[in-house]
């Protein structure tokens, strides 16, 4: 074979051209058939479906099962961005949410970022103040709600008056930004004012009930965090229950009860009359005539019970056998305005047995104290400079009617300054025993003595006399304010600062002395000047800054002339018996004319013509300041000039009055801006009765509010009269319509305006009425009353209330219709049922008109064995409700770290059950003990001592003093330590104090120029400049150079003499190459002259090179050599 000719064969050559180019081609075609859509990994790929886990509020995060994340998996940022997460305050909404009302604290969201804040470090106090004025505070934790309720009952018109403040360590550093209140029922929202605000409270159109919810927000230098508040505010009647009682001809009262309320006394064996109690129930105030006993009943402690008569009626009373007492509750339901109410009257039954126990002291006083059974009473202290040699002569006896069968038959003393140790004492009713100290101070002498009766029975007393040493008047009183003649003004609250300490012979400190301790005291009094006669006592308030306490003089307004002079007394008593006083007299000034002396609301009532959504007013109220005045400053907008001028804020209506401002004032009319809804024309729409109560019903919608409030009128003969528009006035409407006012929402005054003046804490109501006050609640007995008024249009509810009588006609079918409005009910109602109206009560229905017959009921409430322990049953309509639990007394036992167990009873049938309860927590009173190394609280109830911590030292400063003050606890380190604090360190912007005694630091920030650090002509700590600087001229000389290479750059460094230097660069010289010479296989090189570096390129002449070789091989006519 000619191998020559076949390699340089055209059809070999044009093959291997076929299947080179067939080779390209597949090599970029078939990597692109295994490509796919670029994405992502999936992190979730191929995990398995999950059951979703409902997560509740403070739920532990760990017990929830996670979701797993393949490793590689790619995995997002949740961080928020800072600034799309900031929240302005005037944005944030709260958290509008309900809840089952089950808890009174609910845990809310912990926020975005940040840790958790404890209740210690903040907490948001709100204060609101009931209608008798004793403030209550509830306290809410960060992201936390706190649910509480209102009634009616504790609000003044409706009117809820509250203010906020920031408590705990972070409070100093945190400020409320935001308040909003959102109604329920509506979600009508409205801003709260801080620190304080007030709003009027109203129930939900068509309840009784209303939810309103706070949320307050706080900027905290870490986050915002939220407070809420859920309030629920229920509307009650005006009916209270007053339970008389009689023993003999002596008759007694117990203070009024209120609906859902309690009250209680204390019933002797002797007191009955033939083994029982005469009783007599009553019901008192304004709702009382639209209201009627229902039911009573009663059980007590000897698992007795059952019905009582109503009125009144007997109460049979006995003791278990084997027992000294026995405790009744008596359940009383009433119906009122169609609602069902609970009353609960408890009273306490013992036999007349007590332990009189008397003692003599040196000067020959013999102090007595009485002591029931089952009871502990404390004695005055005894101080050791009133006994001889520590010895207290005494003398026991049982005292009272069934003292006769009761003998004492032991008798024990128990002292915590002997140990502990307790001294049987029986046999000794009348002789003396030794007192003692406890370490040089009060020590307490707890007497228990034991008794029984003829019958077995037992009775325990116990009581306690305190012996203290009668120290040396070495106790120190500062008193800030008021000074020695100073004038004060009376009528008014004078914030009394006082400090007291004891003090060594060398005048140091021993122990600071609180107000009010176990075995110290501050007592502040207020005497007449010639301090003979004692006006009272000064209250303590709270802990002021420096170690100072606050205390609330309000120095009574003189009878006669515009000044009195008055004495105040400060003692202070340490635990040692150490005691000090301070006298000084004071001038007290009658309020000027014009003065503010406190705060109240005006609202502006027009429920009876259909109008509501006025605005109430906050007003100051000025000293001799008639309500004539406040009416034409905040109605009308009047100036009246001095001394009162003008209100701060104003409705600026238009209006008329009579008489003047200072004498016979009442309102004629006023130009309101607000349209009635009312009948206008000057007479009734009618001829007849029938044909007027039609048209009232066409006008206004049968069996509404304004409709009954029509028929009322027009039944109750008032003559109709013209009116329409926004000026409303006297005899608009009807022959009784006109303005009228009130205070407090309960009082009309039958006077006028200029006679009458307002108090601090007052709501003044202007209302306008249809039938001279009748419609209104304030009616006179005679005017405009014929039939009576089965609608009262007062604060936006106007909800009838038919007082239904049965009627006869004469074919002797029966009707029952409403003596006030007519409205009438004409089916015979032959098919009755119950039914359950869901809200307590349940109502007569007739199953063939569907109309109610009479007025709601209240459950008929059943409790049997086979039935469910969670609910009671109605006997009539069958339905359920749940138990009135309440705690049985005296039968928890439960602890404050221990778990335990409580017998509660249904308030409403009786029966009882036990169930476990939490530990109860330790109580300590907000009360820290201070020694110098730090503090810690102590329970009041099991002693144990708790939350010890170190002090966290913050300065403050008042006009006159200065010290550090521990942000937890508040103590002063000034009073619990007696070191004196050197300088540490210091700054121009803080000193650093520090203590040798007690080893703390404290830190006084400020600005302090002598500790300024200048350099280079500014303090390096505040960057302030330094006054006697002189700049500096830099001369510079080379000190530094590296020269460059053909690659590399050079520099010189040049410096001054003070240090400061800087470079200049020098460039790279780049190479200097020679001349090309051949290199072999078709290259040239050429060397650098300085460095010796190679340089190569390509001459072309490279004829033997594969490339040139295969292309000549297989094209020899395109590529000849």
């Amino acid at each position: 074979m000619d191998w020559n000719a076949l390699f340089h064969s055209k059809y070999l050559r044009g093959g291997l051209c076929a299947v080179l180019i067939a080779a390209i081609l597949l090599g970029l075609w078939l990597p692109g058939t295994g490509l796919k859509e670029a994405q992502p990994d999936d992190p979730l790929q191929g995990e398995g479906v999950r059951e979703i886990t409902v997560l509740k509020l403070g739920e532990n995060l760990e017990q929830l099962n996670t979701i797993s994340v393949p490793s590689g998996g790619q995995t997002k940022s949740t961080e928020p961005n800072d600034k799309a997460s900031e929240t302005r305050p005037e944005e944030t909404q709260p958290d509008s949410s309900t809840d089952d009302g089950s808890d009174d604290q609910e845990d809310g969201d912990q926020g975005a970022d940040g840790g958790e804040i404890t209740p210690s470090e903040l907490s948001l106090v709100l204060t609101w103040h009931p209608e008798n004025g004793n403030a209550r505070s509830v306290s809410c934790g960060a992201d936390n709600t706190q649910a509480f309720a209102v009634s009616s009952y504790e609000l003044n018109e409706g009117l809820f008056r509250l203010s906020v403040n920031l408590t705990g360590t972070l409070a100093q550093d945190a400020k409320i930004v935001n308040g909003i209140s959102i109604t329920e029922s509506t979600q009508t929202a409205r801003e709260l004012k801080w620190p304080s605000d007030s709003l009027i409270m109203n129930p939900a159109a068509g309840t009784d009930k209303e939810v309103y919810n706070f949320s307050f927000t706080v900027r905290t230098a870490e986050r915002d965090v939220f407070f809420r508040y859920k309030i629920t505010y229920q509307k009650l009647p005006d009916v209270q229950l007053v339970f008389h009682w009689s023993e003999g001809r002596t008759r007694h009262e117990l203070q009024p009860c209120k609906p859902e309320g309690t009250v209680s006394a204390k019933i002797k064996n002797n007191q009955l009359s033939g083994g029982a109690l005469p009783y007599k129930l009553e019901l008192t105030g304004k709702d009382a005539a639209n209201a009627r006993i229902w039911s009573v009943s009663y059980t007590s402690d000897a698992n007795d019970g059952g019905n009582l008569t109503c009125p009144d009626g007997r109460l049979r009373m006995e003791m278990p056998e084997g027992e000294t007492s026995n405790t009744y509750r008596i359940a009383v339901n009433v119906i009122a305005n169609s609602q069902n109410y609970h009353y609960e009257v408890v009273l306490y039954f013992g036999n007349d047995v007590t332990l009189q126990m008397r003692y003599t002291l040196l000067d020959g006083t013999q102090p007595v104290i009485l002591c029931e059974n089952g009871k502990t009473k404390a004695a005055d202290t005894v101080y050791d400079d009133q006994l001889a040699g520590d010895m207290l002569p005494y003398e026991m006896s049982i005292v009272g009617s069934d003292a006769d069968s009761v003998t004492i038959t032991s008798v024990s003393c128990t002292q915590t300054g002997n140990g502990n140790r307790t001294k049987d004492l029986t046999g000794s009713e009348s002789e003396a025993v030794q007192l003692y100290l406890n370490h040089e101070k009060t020590g307490q002498n707890n007497f228990t003595v034991e008794a029984h009766d003829n019958s077995g029975n037992q009775y325990t007393f116990k009581i306690n006399i305190p012996y203290k040493p009668r120290g040396r008047d070495n106790v120190v009183i500062d008193l800030l304010r008021p000074y020695e003649g100073e004038e004060v003004p009376c009528g008014t609250v004078f914030n009394l600062s006082v400090k007291a300490w004891s003090e060594d012979t060398d005048g140091n400190m021993i122990s600071p002395i609180p107000p009010e301790d176990t075995d110290a005291f501050i007592k502040v009094e207020l005497w007449d000047e010639n301090q003979k006669v004692m006006i009272g006592e000064v209250p303590y308030n709270t802990p002021g800054g420096g170690g100072y306490y606050e205390y609330d003089l309000i120095p009574p307004i003189p009878e006669i002339g515009d000044e009195i002079k008055y004495s105040l007394h400060v003692i202070a008593e340490d635990a040692y018996g150490n005691r000090g006083e301070k006298k000084l007299t004071f001038t007290g000034k009658r309020r000027e004319p014009g003065q503010k002396i406190g705060d109240a609301t005006i609202l502006v009532d027009m429920t009876v013509l259909g109008i509501d959504d006025i605005p109430s007013i906050h007003y100051d109220v000025l000293a001799d300041e008639p309500i004539s005045y406040v009416v034409a400053k905040a109605i009308m907008g009047m100036d009246t000039g001095e001394p009162f001028g003008a209100a701060s804020k104003t409705l600026g209506w238009r209006g008329s009055y009579a008489g003047t401002l200072d004498t016979g004032f009442y309102l004629q009319w006023l130009d309101t801006d607000y349209y009635p809804d009312a009948l206008e024309d000057s007479t009734w729409p009618g001829s007849t009765e029938e044909e007027v109560l039609a048209a009232i019903d066409a006008r206004f919608r049968a069996g509404t509010g304004l409709a009954t409030l029509w028929r009322c009128l027009y039944r109750n003969g008032l003559n109709k009269s013209a009116g329409s528009g926004s000026r409303i006035g006297e005899f608009d409407y009807t022959s009784g319509s006109g303005w009228m006012y009130s205070l407090d929402g309960t009082y009309y005054p039958g006077q006028s305006m200029s006679a009458v003046y307002l108090k601090d804490g007052d709501v003044l109501t202007l209302r306008y009425t249809l039938a001279y006050g009748w419609d209104i609640g304030g009616g006179s007995d005679n005017y405009g009353n014929i039939v009576g008024y089965c609608v009262t249009a007062i604060n936006r509810d106007i909800t009838p209330r038919h007082q239904m009588e049965e009627v006869e006609d004469p074919d002797g079918s029966v009707r029952y219709v409403c003596r006030c409005c007519g409205m009438v009910q004409d089916c015979p109602h032959a098919h009755m049922t119950y039914k359950d109206l869901e809200d307590g009560t349940h109502i007569l229905l007739c199953e063939d008109c569907q109309a109610v017959i009479g007025d709601p009921l209240p459950h008929n409430w059943t409790y049997a064995a086979g039935d469910t322990e969670d609910n009671h049953v109605c006997a009539e309509c069958g339905a359920t409700e749940q138990h009135f639990w309440k705690e049985v007394e005296g039968t928890n036992t439960a602890t404050c770290t221990e778990p335990g167990v409580r017998t509660v009873r249904c308030s409403v049938c009786g029966m009882e059950k036990e169930e476990e309860v939490e530990a109860k927590g330790h109580t300590t009173d907000n009360m820290w003990v201070t020694p110098p190394w730090g503090h810690y609280q102590k329970c009041s109830v099991c002693e144990e001592e708790i939350n010890r911590g170190d002090h966290e030292y913050v300065y403050e400063s008042g006009t006159n003093w200065e010290d550090y003050i521990c942000r937890i606890c508040d103590a002063s380190h000034g009073w619990v330590c007696d070191g004196t604090p050197t300088i540490k360190e210091a700054t121009c912007q803080r000193i650093v104090y520090h203590c040798d005694s007690c080893g703390y630091d404290m830190t006084k920030p400020g600005t302090f120029d002598e500790y300024h650090d200048y350099v280079d002509g500014f303090c390096r700590y505040c960057g302030a400049e330094d006054p006697d600087h002189v700049p500096h001229e830099h001369d510079y000389h080379e000190t530094h150079r590296v020269d460059p290479t053909c690659t590399e750059d050079g520099y010189v460094e040049y410096t001054c003499d003070c240090g400061d230097s800087y470079t200049e660069p020098l460039p790279a010289t780049g190479h200097s190459w020679g001349e090309w010479t051949p290199a072999g296989d078709g290259e040239e090189v050429r060397y650098c002259g300085v460095c010796g570096a190679e340089d190569y390129r390509t001459t072309g002449e490279d004829t033997y090179s594969v490339r040139m070789f295969f292309m000549n091989w297989l094209f020899p006519k395109t590529y000849q050599k």
